[in-house]
């Protein structure tokens, strides 16, 4: 999981230190397979201001996160994007993260009715009483990356917590206290990505589909006779990076159908990186070619072999 919370763990006990990255590995691998859908954030204030906290902090604990699941209303709803069924708050307080309360969805099959109740004070404290400093929980458990986020979202994937937004920041936390703030301002720049084809594209007989791939990527099919009597090409692209100017700096392409063909996506490769622009996607600090890695897209052919042979 890349976004969310990063665990570093420090201590001389190597076989705690295992059982805390066993824990750790554990709730990871819940969240890939029982969470594989957009999951909801946590709550930040950071100086009165709302942000979206993208990742769990109780999970870094699985005590904690045991021993508050067994005091949380059975009852409580939960969808897709909340299997937990539970949203944290939290906020920073004089330089260290805390624990404001724990807010939950209750339902009533006789009148239909939905509505949030909040975890009572005494006990959360209770639950988390090893690390209530003055009726106030510090988050002093965690020791790693939190991101928290606002404003529009400009990159989304059905994953967790798989997106970004136009303003995010990466705070690290050692131990509950608040150490560097890095901040980003996120944007995309328009350009052609493949993620904006349908996903199975209709060709006419000359192996045209609503976007003209090959006169967007022209290849040498003459050069190809092993093609003849097959009506598309399907590549995909393994590895791809862009810079500012929406340029393809590098990409690594691979032919799934009809067969690999390395020849072949080589010239596609050069094909890729002579096409400009390319989406470009500036996330905190970084651009990324969101939209184009990892896409695989079909490259119709015409019905009628071409004339000439191959070189």
């Amino acid at each position: 999981m890349g976004d969310g919370v990063v665990i570093l763990i420090k201590t001389d006990n190597y076989y705690y230190a295992m059982r805390k990255i066993l824990n750790i590995l554990v709730l990871a691998m819940m969240s890939l397979t029982a969470y594989a859908t957009g999951y909801e954030s946590d709550i930040i204030f950071i100086d009165g201001v709302e942000w979206e906290l993208l990742g769990r902090p109780v999970y870094a604990e699985r005590e904690l996160w045991d021993a508050l699941k067994a005091v949380l209303p059975k009852e409580r709803t939960t969808r897709s994007s909340n299997w937990d069924g539970f949203t944290t708050y939290w906020s920073i307080q004089r330089g260290v993260l805390c624990m404001d309360s724990v807010r939950y969805e209750l339902y009533d099959s006789d009148t239909k009715r939905i509505w949030t109740e909040c975890m009572p004070s005494a006990t959360l404290l209770q639950v988390f009483k090893k690390y209530a400093k003055k009726k106030r929980i510090v988050a002093s458990w965690l020791t790693g990356d939190i991101r928290v986020a606002r404003g529009k979202m400009i990159y989304y994937q059905h994953s967790f917590f798989e997106r970004n937004y136009e303003n995010e920041r990466i705070i690290s936390i050692k131990e509950g206290k608040v150490g560097e703030v890095k901040e980003y301002q996120n944007y995309v720049k328009e350009g052609f990505a493949f993620e904006d084809l349908q996903s199975r594209p209709r060709f006419d007989n000359n192996g045209k589909g609503s976007v003209d791939l090959r006169e967007m990527f022209p290849i040498h099919l003459e050069n190809y006779p092993e093609l003849v009597g097959y009506n598309r090409i399907v590549f995909r692209i393994n590895k791809a990076r862009v810079d500012e100017q929406g340029r393809l700096v590098e990409c690594e392409v691979r032919v799934l159908r009809p067969a690999d063909n390395q020849r072949l996506a080589a010239e596609m490769e050069e094909a890729l990186k002579a096409y400009s622009p390319w989406r470009v996607s500036y996330i905190n600090g970084e651009y990324h070619a969101y939209g184009i890695q990892g896409y695989t897209f079909t490259y119709g052919l015409p019905l009628t072999p071409p004339e000439g042979k191959g070189k």
